[in-house]
């Protein structure tokens, strides 16, 4: 269950960064430290995930290994999907740069 609800959260991620209709503050951040620093974005965000976590542990939260297997896959399998469906249907509009 965790493998197939952390694909359809990174599926629908992509699918809300792909439409431009803004994000939410915590999203944004990895994406303007991508496009300003020229970084990767899964590692940009598996950096943040990980602050957060560490954040969150040292607040008494309850890190699991669910939390902990998010925070290191959200990254590649959002950067994967924008890759291999996002842009390439992008292309294919016409006057979209």
């Amino acid at each position: 269950m965790l493998v197939i609800g952390l694909a359809w959260m990174c599926f629908a991620s992509f699918l809300y960064y792909t439409a431009d209709l803004g994000v939410s503050t915590y999203d944004a951040l990895s994406l303007i430290i991508t496009k300003r620093r020229q970084w990767k974005f899964r590692y940009v965000r598996i950096i943040s995930d990980l602050i957060c976590v560490a954040v969150g542990a040292l607040l008494h939260a309850v890190v699991g290994v669910g939390t902990v297997i998010t925070a290191f896959f959200m990254g590649p399998l959002i950067e994967f999907f924008n890759v291999n469906f996002s842009k390439p249907l992008l292309d294919r509009i016409p006057g979209r740069d």
